[in-house]
């Protein structure tokens, strides 16, 4: 066998390489040794200088998870000298496949944030599709205090951002979707924020130590994160909080903050999927001046596209919910014993859900209209599935930029209990 192994010229061929590359194989060091692992991006904004920030995963033996998570962050006179400047500093290449979320500051966000978010996505840069965020503070902070965060919580920029025990989901934005929104030039964004707090109720406690988790610049100094130190306990608390605001982008800008209840309401017209509703004072012959919390076993949803007889686009929404009572809140009177087999959802209830659905769609469109901001994609829609009479309809207007103000909205609700 060896002699036919030493006669054959492709074997010996394979074993020439074989002798030639096994050594330098294993004698190749890490990736880790030649990039860094990114997990968040910050954006922030210092004079005429970016400061791009990283929060990096390096594994060690000796090291938790947490204690491996730190904060570097460089400056530089665009994104590219940035970024640039941090690999230079951690003598690593900044790898962003691994990145779930980038943060810009509000100061940047009002700017524009889209020619930076084109940067990661010409560069190859991102190999995912991260979150967008918006914070009031320093975005550097926010990704210091998320590593400072026990690792039982298991919670990252991503999962914060979707974490809001008050309204439901849908103002996560991912890159792709705002540059989408962005390059359609009809389409607004509206996209989460993340907010620092001292109330412990709103959010996530920062813990106070997080050893390993200072953050470095790229001129070898170590700073923590914001937040001013005081004599009283009550103030040196820091809570990352999600209470539902968002951002509102119109083009590549954050023109304007949303309240929780104009975001809910575009929610609702959107189809995002809420987990209950809260109704308060429902008095009837059930309840007496009760909260009466409702959880959603299912909807269903639809959006149909038509024309006034003048021409006028009209959007009708149609929204079915079932809901099925899970709570009952009331003082002074003997609590009710939920019984399965019972409809809890009276005719009062129902009216009260449906008076708080058409308020905050209502709101809403009309919060968005005042921006002209088409955060629903009605113009878009118009112009795929009714392309001759939406163009008819531009004709008639002195300014095309501004068809989404003219749109009229109607909603109609059912509401049904569920046995």
């Amino acid at each position: 066998m060896t002699r036919k192994i030493l006669h054959s010229k492709i074997m010996l061929i394979f074993l020439a390489i074989f002798l030639v590359f096994f050594p330098l194989t294993i004698n190749m060091p890490d990736q880790t040794q030649q990039y860094s692992v990114v997990l968040g991006v910050g954006i922030d904004k210092k004079g005429d200088e970016y400061e791009v920030s990283t929060q990096i995963l390096t594994s060690k033996s000796n090291q938790g998870f947490l204690e491996s998570l730190q904060v570097h962050s460089a400056k530089g006179k665009n994104m590219l000298d940035a970024v640039e400047e941090l690999s230079l500093h951690l003598g690593r290449i900044s790898g962003f496949g691994n990145t779930s979320a980038i943060v810009f500051s509000e100061e940047v966000a009002k700017e524009g944030i889209a020619e930076t978010l084109d940067f990661f996505v010409r560069s190859k840069r991102l190999n995912g599709n991260p979150f967008i965020i918006v914070t009031k503070e320093n975005s550097k902070d926010l990704l210091s205090d998320i590593a400072k965060i026990d690792e039982s919580f298991n919670y990252s920029l991503n999962s914060l951002a979707k974490l809001n025990q008050d309204f439901s989901l849908g103002t996560i934005i991912t890159l792709n979707d705002f540059l989408n929104n962005y390059y359609s030039k009809t389409t607004a964004s509206v996209v989460s924020q993340i907010n620092q707090t001292n109330q412990e109720d709103e959010g996530i406690l920062i813990p106070e130590t997080g050893g390993g988790q200072s953050s470095g610049g790229a001129s070898g100094e170590t700073s923590s994160s914001s937040g001013g130190s005081s004599s009283s306990g009550e103030q040196e608390k820091k809570v990352v909080s999600n209470k539902g605001k968002c951002s509102l982008f119109v083009g590549s800008k954050q023109v304007a903050v949303v309240d929780p209840k104009t975001v809910e309401g575009m929610n609702i017209l959107q189809g995002s999927k809420r987990n209950y509703f809260t109704i308060t004072n429902v008095t009837d012959e059930i309840y007496h001046n009760a909260t009466v919390v409702m959880s959603l076993k299912s909807s269903q949803k639809t959006r149909r596209l038509t024309f006034s007889k003048n021409g006028t686009p009209r959007v009708l929404y149609y929204v079915n919910y079932i809901l099925k009572v899970e709570q009952i809140l009331q003082n002074g009177v003997d609590p009710i014993l939920l019984n399965g087999s019972n409809n809890y959802v009276t005719p009062t209830l129902v009216q009260k859900t449906k008076d708080q659905i058409l308020t905050y769609a209502g709101d809403s469109v009309t919060f968005f209209k005042g921006y002209n901001a088409d955060v629903y994609g009605l113009q878009l829609s118009y112009y795929r599935h009714h392309p001759k009479k939406w163009a008819e309809y531009l004709k008639t207007l002195p300014d095309k930029s501004q068809a989404f103000q003219n749109i009229e909205f109607y909603l109609d609700i059912e509401i049904k209990g569920n046995l």
